[in-house]
């Protein structure tokens, strides 16, 4: 829950590891811009008197213990999975909500889900100079069942532009939502039903005790034959075996994967050698400077005003 503190003098610890430099002028420019009396605390040993701190993973400093307990640590990333672990961070947590990011995650979406839809990699992975004419009739997008597991913001901002372009839309998220256009779905019966009818299936769930490997070998054999896989949630949510598994058995004809368990991927992974795998390496929304220190300077802007800052994260939910 949001304190009920109110601050009147805001000081800002920047803890963002090799990039602290670049968001810190990225802050000054937005401070000065916005004609704040926020101040930046350069040293460390004035750490007891920071309001917020802006975190990434890779922050240098494990021990949170000895900054305020109310203070707000607001982190660079959209997923804090991996923050949550530090037990020594006991103050609130904000994860990032950022448009540009949102924009970055659909547009990336769309632009695979497009690529499948009009078999881009028949002709720009060929390896002869045939003529090659495809003999069937592609179907139409509004012939084509899309299903988004994770209607957060992310997933309802692929589920909006997908939907712009006349994609049938069904959506899953472990709570039930009521969305316009989109068949919402919830719960194991939910889950079950957009396994089975979609033809491309997308990933943006976070990771929780709920999702992690929420595709496996039994959610893989409810898949509609021939289904398309999308990742750019967390690689966590995939059982690794048991996909490499139903792309051998055809029951998935092709995924591309954002995201993976271990990062950058290891040469020796058996999905780069996998010809129906396409991977990218983790940026199908990466944190924008700019439009994150804005951003979170909004939100730090809430806090002055005693308001609950967006994005702030139920431990229990690990979101």
């Amino acid at each position: 829950m949001c304190t009920e503190k109110k601050v009147l003098s805001l000081n800002i610890y920047i803890c963002v590891g090799s990039k602290s430099a670049e968001y810190r002028e990225a802050l000054i420019s937005e401070i000065n811009y916005q004609k704040l009396k926020f101040k930046i605390i350069d040293n460390l040993s004035d750490k007891t008197s920071a309001e917020a701190i802006i975190y990434s993973d890779d922050c240098n400093i494990s021990d949170f213990s000895e900054f305020p307990e109310h203070s707000y640590i607001f982190s660079t990333y959209a997923g804090v999975e991996k923050t949550l672990l530090n037990k020594t961070i006991k103050q609130p947590l904000v994860r990032l909500i950022d448009n540009e990011m949102t924009e970055c995650m659909a547009e990336w979406c769309t632009a695979h889900i497009m690529r499948y839809h009009l078999d881009i990699d028949k002709f720009i992975q060929r390896k002869s100079k045939e003529w090659l004419v495809l003999k069937n009739e592609r179907p139409l997008a509004h012939q084509v069942s899309i299903g988004i597991l994770g209607l957060g913001i992310l997933g309802q901002a692929t589920a909006s532009k997908l939907r712009k372009l006349g994609f049938t839309i069904r959506g899953w998220s472990v709570s039930p939502k009521k969305l316009a256009g989109i068949i919402s779905l919830s719960g194991e019966v939910g889950l079950n039903e957009i396994l089975a009818s979609s033809d491309y299936i997308i990933l943006l769930l976070p990771l929780t005790n709920k999702t992690t490997e929420i595709i496996n070998e039994r959610s893989i054999k409810l898949l509609k034959n021939g289904a398309k896989l999308i990742n750019a949630g967390r690689g966590g949510l995939i059982e690794e075996k048991s996909l490499i598994n139903g792309l051998d058995n055809g029951k998935i004809s092709a995924c591309t994967l954002d995201v993976f368990n271990q990062e950058p991927l290891p040469t020796s992974h058996p999905f780069w050698d996998h010809e129906r795998i396409t991977i990218t390496p983790h940026i199908s929304a990466p944190t924008r400077l700019k439009s994150s220190i804005k951003s979170i300077v909004e939100n730090i802007k809430r806090l002055e005003k005693g308001e609950k800052p967006i994005g702030l994260v139920e431990r229990q939910r690990s979101y």
